[in-house]
């Protein structure tokens, strides 16, 4: 069975390094469910966290056809355990002033944020893992969404290893 799976790339930030990477990818056929990308502590280098779905087999073949990009310095799979992942929500709910608080210390309790207020809508920030994320939505359903979105998954190991 196909689970997912966050793979981290470390790369030299040059030019074009996310496109080949996510090229790679499309022409070996895997799906790569939700991506982020951004700097690093050390300069000049990216960080990718990719969340994509498989068995082990193809996992190891993904880390193997990644390494072979020049300017990547490293990849890994990010075990079940030991690694805290984390993402980022917007999410536009209508309401009025009947439905307001309760939507309000609803946020409260997911320890969202409120960032914007209007006559029929509030926009809520949500950081957390998909269980979380995916929790608050459902109860957001019964007030109507009006929009969503979501960054990819953010993970790094506990301790001190990469």
């Amino acid at each position: 069975m196909n689970k997912e799976h966050e793979i981290l790339i470390i790369a030299k930030n040059t030019n074009g390094i996310v496109a080949r990477i996510m090229s790679l990818f499309n022409r070996r056929g895997y799906f790569v469910n939700k991506m982020t990308a951004g700097v690093t502590n050390k300069t000049g280098y990216a960080r990718l966290t990719l969340t994509v779905a498989g068995d082990e087999k193809s996992l190891d073949q993904i880390q193997k056809q990644v390494y072979k990009i020049v300017d990547v310095v490293k990849v890994k799979v990010f075990p079940a355990n030991g690694v805290i992942r984390r993402e980022l929500m917007l999410i536009k709910v209508k309401s009025d002033s009947d439905t307001r608080s309760q939507i309000v210390q609803i946020a409260d309790i997911y320890r969202g944020k409120v960032l914007d207020v209007s006559p029929t809508s509030l926009i809520i920030e949500l950081t957390g893992d998909v269980q979380k994320l995916r929790g608050f939505v459902e109860i957001m359903r019964d007030y109507g969404i009006l929009e969503m979105a979501k960054t990819g998954v953010t993970a790094m190991s506990r301790g001190e290893k990469l």
